[in-house]
């Protein structure tokens, strides 16, 4: 999917030639200090930033230079941090917007299908409510079913927990698993190192804008190579001891 992907903003060389694969089914989680450049990866393969020099690959075809980003946008879908819900709108509202709009689906249609998404999050009692009257684990949760209703083929999720309270954590991450469960492609940038290991067919470690080791869940936490990666795993282990 990324062949030496290089970005920089100005003097700062923010990924350093990255290449990695992802094959259709997986789970990709990609794990390392703040700044390593996880998010701005992401951001490279829905074309959110744009890359300095590489290639970027989506169903055999190089996409790095689409013309067509709206057209991309709607098969690689991306979750992020902070909900990015539409507040003026329902929940309903906010599911079924961009299937009418962008799809052109019609409401009717649009309106059973976000229903049957908002079951499989938890939420079809809250599809008439506002974002304003959900706690931050629904709205992101409203926010995976918005993003599931274009139909992706590949869903991307940036640290989709980091601002949930802690007790929150756990009901979307089980939405999450599920969609592993059911086979749905995906790359997540996450903190949750219990999380990864769980959902994760593949896990890459990055540091400094490089992907320094990767492999299996058990090859990654259990039997870590590089120094860099086993003082990474200590560290996020005594913070949670803690």
């Amino acid at each position: 999917m990324l062949q030496d992907v290089h970005l920089a903003f100005k003097d700062n060389e923010v990924l350093k030639g990255i290449s990695l694969s992802v094959q259709e089914g997986q789970s990709v989680t990609l794990i390392g200090p703040s700044g390593s450049g996880k998010s701005t990866l992401l951001r490279c393969i829905n074309q959110l930033a744009k890359i300095s020099s590489g290639k970027v690959f989506f169903d055999g075809q190089e996409i790095t230079k689409s013309t067509d980003i709206n057209q991309l946008r709607t098969r690689i879908g991306m979750v992020f941090q902070h909900f990015n819900l539409f507040p003026h709108m329902t929940v309903l509202g906010n599911v079924t917007e961009a299937p009418v709009q962008v799809l052109k689906l019609p409401a009717v249609q649009a309106r059973e299908q976000a229903m049957e998404l908002l079951r499989r999050v938890g939420l079809d009692d809250k599809s008439n409510a506002f974002p304003a009257q959900l706690s931050g684990g629904q709205k992101q949760r409203v926010a995976i079913a918005r993003c599931l209703a274009m139909k992706p083929r590949v869903l991307l999720l940036d640290e989709i927990t980091s601002a949930l309270d802690p007790e929150l954590v756990g009901e979307v991450l089980a939405v999450i698993r599920e969609l592993a469960h059911q086979g749905m492609t995906m790359i997540l940038v996450t903190h949750e190192m219990q999380f990864a290991k769980e959902v994760s067919d593949k896990v890459v470690f990055m540091d400094g804008g490089l992907i320094v080791e990767q492999g299996t869940p058990d090859e990654i936490f259990q039997n870590p190579k590089n120094q860099r990666l086993r003082k990474f795993l200590r560290a996020v282990i005594d913070q949670v001891a803690e």
